[in-house]
């Protein structure tokens, strides 16, 4: 291994020239070695799982670009200098997160409401909520209906509920891939 200096065509390149030398930067310095051969060890089952996302993913940012509505909603989403590939396997690389679950505005009766905020490459296809008592019983679970941009969500409680401390709200997310992120919160 041999670190390379002041070379301007060497400077910065990284990859594998031929069949025989390849060149690495390490600590933003350029090293030049021998060419790595094959993996001689099977993957490990994790690293199986890993594969098996990159190519679902990669495959549903394939069918995404061909569809004309969703590559320009991947386009419109994507940053910097990606594209809509990009934007789209990253949709389907990562669940959907739950940033907010927001129980200020319920008490326990018919009508309340729990707002939630849920985040995604392109905003989440659909947001369930699912409360649970204090024992673990479910007392409802449907369906919240997102604001004009799909930014926050609006649970509109169904079921009475008169022992509120120790409560759980569960919310998940569904983003246009499938995925689903979930999150639960106890009321205290």
């Amino acid at each position: 291994m041999a670190i390379v200096k002041d070379n301007i065509f060497t400077t910065g390149v990284s990859g594998t020239i031929g069949k025989k030398m390849t060149l690495s930067i390490r600590k933003g310095k350029t090293i030049v070695g021998v060419k790595r051969g094959p993996n001689s060890l099977p993957p490990t089952e994790e690293q199986l799982a890993v594969q098996n996302r990159f190519t679902d993913a990669a495959t549903f940012a394939k069918n995404a670009i061909q569809d004309p509505v969703l590559k320009a909603a991947y386009q419109k989403a994507a940053k910097g200098g990606q594209s809509a590939f990009n934007a789209a396997f990253r949709d389907a690389a990562l669940p959907p997160v739950i940033r907010l679950i927001d129980t200020s505005a319920y008490k326990g009766q018919t009508g309340d409401s729990i707002t939630i905020n849920a985040h995604d490459v392109l905003p989440p296809v659909g947001v369930k909520v699912t409360i649970l008592s204090q024992a673990g019983v479910e007392l409802e679970s449907g369906d919240a209906l997102p604001d004009d941009h799909k930014r926050y969500w609006k649970y509109s409680v169904t079921a009475a509920n008169a022992a509120l401390t120790g409560t759980v709200i569960r919310v998940e997310a569904t983003d246009v891939p499938g995925n689903k992120g979930s999150q639960e919160i106890t009321i205290s």
